[in-house]
């Protein structure tokens, strides 16, 4: 009897070993996180980082070198077009002149002198002559008149006074030359100015109304011709510039809508006004060579948010490049190729359920179920590689 109960007793105990190994080698469910195929509003955007300028903005250059006056205008300050002063430059001063340019204008003020003395003596001889030759006429004219000299000899006479007189007049207009020569060579030794009073200053003034952006020269000292000085525009009239890649913009068409984020306050709301012509090259983080195309967009202005930006302003773009109202769609995360197939695992009946998928747009987070799925089936995301067709799966939340 004793045996019989022991042998009972070591059978209960295998068994239950059995059931206990049974069970801790039993496969038992995955858990997973799941996700719900759905309908509803899709839209595919192209995502950049963007920059807001003014879309009319003017630089104000030196139309003349000189001597800039120190700029007391600041950014932000309004400006008048054609009443506000924005700069004042005063004509170049002559250079410092060594010993030997001074003599030797000297000497060319002596010459000039010399040359005008010569000038005014040969006028005064050219004067007597011709009052020679006038009374010379003057007296031929009454002889001439009574028979007493022939008239050949009497117009050789009137044509001497003429030609005394046009001689007067050369002479006159030399010593003029002569004169504006010596004024001339003594204007070489003159400063430039002398004081302020004496100053023919050039005035830059607005050209439009609008705002001081930017002051490019703001210190006194010498500027040349064309340089900037200050940087206006209107920060009303805002757009903003994004450069895309260039197989990026050829999805995009003007008139697409733009949501605009990351500027510090609400999304806003803009248009694609300018798709430029021509691409550009441009180095990235990692020095790679890109291929970039500028698109312009238009901000709301009315909206009171926009007018907060100004110029320079980062901000992040969003082009919707297209948009449905109901699409059906599942996460990104739960997809994965299978060879060139994307595919997804379905929860049916607690099981793992492989299906091949035909997928339309995509925008980085859902993407577009064409054929494959329908709404409402539950899938596995981030299917790691113990799931696989088949496997009993369980929701991670339960």
């Amino acid at each position: 009897m004793a045996i019989k109960n022991r042998i009972i007793f070591w059978a209960i105990l295998a068994t239950l070993l059995v059931l206990a190994l049974a069970y801790a080698f039993w496969p038992r469910p995955i858990p997973a996180d799941l996700a719900t195929v759905t309908r509803g509003a899709l839209s595919v955007s192209i995502d950049e980082e963007g920059e807001t300028r003014v879309k009319d903005m003017f630089v104000v250059s030196a139309p003349a070198s000189g001597t800039l006056d120190r700029i007391t205008l600041e950014p932000g300050d309004h400006v008048l077009s054609g009443q506000t002063l924005l700069a004042s430059i005063k004509p170049s001063t002559s250079p410092i002149l060594d010993s030997r340019t001074e003599a030797q204008l000297n000497a060319a003020v002596r010459s000039a002198r010399a040359a005008v003395s010569v000038a005014e003596a040969d006028l005064e001889r050219l004067i007597s002559a011709y009052k020679f030759a006038k009374s010379e006429g003057d007296r031929a004219k009454p002889l001439y008149e009574q028979d007493l000299i022939s008239r050949a000899a009497y117009e050789r006479t009137i044509s001497a006074v003429d030609t005394a007189n046009a001689a007067v007049h050369s002479a006159e207009a030399a010593l003029r030359m002569r004169r504006s020569e010596l004024q001339m060579a003594r204007s070489a030794l003159l400063p430039s100015v002398s004081n302020a009073s004496d100053c023919e200053c050039v005035e830059v003034r607005s050209v439009i109304d609008g705002v001081i952006l930017k002051v490019v020269r703001e210190s006194e000292g010498p500027v040349v011709q064309g340089a900037p000085l200050l940087e206006i525009g209107d920060p009303a009239e805002t757009e903003i510039v994004v450069d895309l890649l260039s197989e990026d913009a050829v999805a995009v068409s003007v008139g697409d809508p733009v949501i605009i984020s990351g500027w510090g306050g609400d999304p806003l709301e803009g248009i694609v006004r300018i798709i430029e012509p021509y691409a550009f090259t441009k180095i990235s983080a990692l020095g790679i060579e890109e291929q970039r195309v500028n698109v312009i967009i238009d901000l709301d202005n009315s909206d009171e948010d926009a007018k907060r930006l100004g110029h320079g302003y980062r901000v992040d773009i969003a082009i919707v490049v297209w948009q449905g109202e109901d699409v059906l769609s599942l996460p990104m995360t739960t997809l994965f190729k299978q060879g060139t197939d994307w595919s997804a695992y379905k929860l049916q009946n607690g099981r793992a359920e492989l299906n091949t998928l035909e997928l339309g747009r995509m925008n980085g987070r859902r993407a577009q179920i064409l054929s494959g799925l329908k709404e409402g089936d539950k899938v596995i995301e981030h299917p790691s590689n113990r799931i696989a067709d088949g496997i009993r799966v369980v929701d991670r939340r339960q």
